[in-house]
């Protein structure tokens, strides 16, 4: 992307800030298994719409991979419309409210279809409702994200009642389903047999390794076409072999926190004037992080002598001298 004016060294000013910002924020990239993902989608779309008998798929993954941006690039390839005063949704995205209930399920679903009057009724009115408007507003692919939240906090049990009414309301809505949750989500399954029957296409989206030539290459074609859509005229070169191990150290491979600091990264470099990112911008968008499944992680940016093997060894060692000393005080 270099259709964004030079700065040639003169701070942009903050409206212009946050337009390259948000513009950082929104670049998706796909990738192997990203587009393997995207094409078992459309074939589920495409072959089970109008099927006898609709097929459906489980897609799951940890926070931060990719499976919520999937699933919403591809409902945003089928807008809304207005066909003789009838509202047209072919597909329909929604989350599982956190602490589901049937009730709660159906009143999200029948908010998304732009029902008015979503939490009104009992649980069978709302249901017969929601069927009537998925026939009405002709959806042909309904998407669950959140599928997590069918498991209680709490104790990490499967909340029953709620798995049920969904295994039911799809098998009376007849239409091809996806359902979508973080990896524990897969225990649902075990509890609820005849779901799990519903549901015997599951499949894993996952973040990027760098442990073989085959996988540095991949990361760093990733990284690669995410600089060309850099809100710069420059490129900022983080596919580089150096800067490439960096980033894949500071985000572990999963491409939320890559894009999180990258649009960091954008905010400090417009903020300097600069027509590219730097490591110095990479640098300060690093400490902006907290994550905290990695206490010990180190900036990897600006640092010479930065080696990754070591990195992740020595991140490694102080979490286990951590849990040694836990369990012997």
């Amino acid at each position: 992307m270099r259709d964004f004016e030079k700065l040639n060294g003169f701070p942009a000013n903050p409206i212009e800030v946050k337009r390259r910002r948000e513009h950082a924020k929104t670049i998706v990239v796909s990738h192997p298994r990203y587009n393997l993902i995207m094409s078992k989608i459309e074939e589920l779309h495409f072959y089970s719409y109008g099927s006898v008998q609709p097929d459906s798929l489980f897609l799951y993954g940890e926070t931060g991979v990719g499976k919520s941006t999937a699933l919403k690039e591809y409902s945003n390839q089928f807008p809304r419309s207005i066909i003789n005063g009838y509202t047209i949704v072919p597909v329909l995205y929604n989350k599982v409210p956190v602490g589901a209930t049937p009730k709660s399920v159906a009143s999200s679903l029948l908010r998304s279809l732009g029902d008015p009057a979503y939490d009104k009724g009992t649980e069978i009115s709302q249901t017969e409702r929601l069927l009537n408007f998925i026939e009405t507003c002709q959806v042909e692919l309904i998407i669950i994200d959140e599928f997590q939240h069918i498991i209680d906090r709490e104790t990490k049990n499967v909340l029953k009642k709620p798995s049920e009414w969904i295994k039911k309301f799809f098998d009376d809505a007849n239409i091809p389903v996806i359902l979508c949750g973080m990896p524990e989500s897969i225990t649902i399954f075990d509890h609820n047999e005849q779901l799990d029957r519903r549901f015997t296409e599951k499949e894993g989206l996952y973040g990027f390794n760098y442990g073989t030539a085959e996988e540095q290459i991949e990361f760093r074609t990733f990284l690669k076409n995410i600089d060309e859509q850099l809100p710069f005229q420059n490129s900022s070169f983080i596919a580089d072999k150096n800067l490439s191990e960096k980033m894949f150290y500071a985000t572990n491979g999963v491409p939320f926190y890559v894009n999180k600091i990258l649009y960091e990264a954008t905010t400090f470099a417009a903020k300097s004037g600069s027509d590219s990112i730097d490591e110095n911008h990479l640098y300060d968008a690093f400490n902006k992080l907290k994550i905290a499944a990695r206490p010990f992680v180190i900036n990897p940016f600006t640092n010479e002598k930065f080696n990754i093997i070591d990195a992740f060894e020595k991140e490694e060692y102080k979490k286990k001298d951590k849990k040694i000393a836990k369990n012997v005080g």
